[in-house]
């Protein structure tokens, strides 16, 4: 009998960190405003309108600039009616172990990112989610830069 309540103990402390991590996941889930964002430690303007989605195992994101949207569609030509519709986004799967969060991309409006992963460290503040990350700009699809990049995302 103590053989099996030790078996049991053993099973068990290795679940509950398992659980912890999947219960991190499902905090996650749902939709989420960019409220703010920082790169290397300088306040970087937020242009327009950022959403992020989070189901279970896959993540998209859409920002659009409003102002520049207004604008184009002022002119009221076919070309700047179509211009207006390509804004920004990404999507694909992420994972959560513990405090990281990684995301795998598989669509993105710049492809040099298209299957890239980016591991975020990140923490819930009740309705606010924090994250932070090295991000690596390209350009011609050669590395020019790394930055620290800050967020915070609010639940809506």
């Amino acid at each position: 009998m103590q053989y099996s309540s030790r078996i049991v103990t053993v099973i068990l402390l290795c679940l509950l960190p398992a659980m912890a991590f999947a219960q991190q996941a499902v905090k996650l889930q749902g939709a989420w405003e960019l409220v703010s964002q920082k790169e290397d430690g300088k306040d970087h303007p937020i242009l327009g309108k950022q959403i992020k989605l989070l189901t279970g195992s896959h993540y998209a994101w859409v920002r659009q600039d409003n102002k520049q949207l207004e604008d184009l569609l002022a002119k009221r030509t076919q070309r700047d009616s179509i211009s207006a519709y390509q804004d920004a986004f990404g999507a694909g799967t992420y994972k959560v172990v513990g405090n990281t969060y990684t995301e795998t991309t598989e669509f993105f409006y710049a492809p040099q990112y298209i299957g890239t992963s980016l591991e975020f460290e990140f923490r819930l503040d009740g309705d606010l989610w924090y994250t932070s990350d090295h991000l690596i700009h390209y350009e011609g699809g050669k590395r020019i830069d790394d930055v620290l990049l800050e967020q915070v995302f609010k639940r809506i």
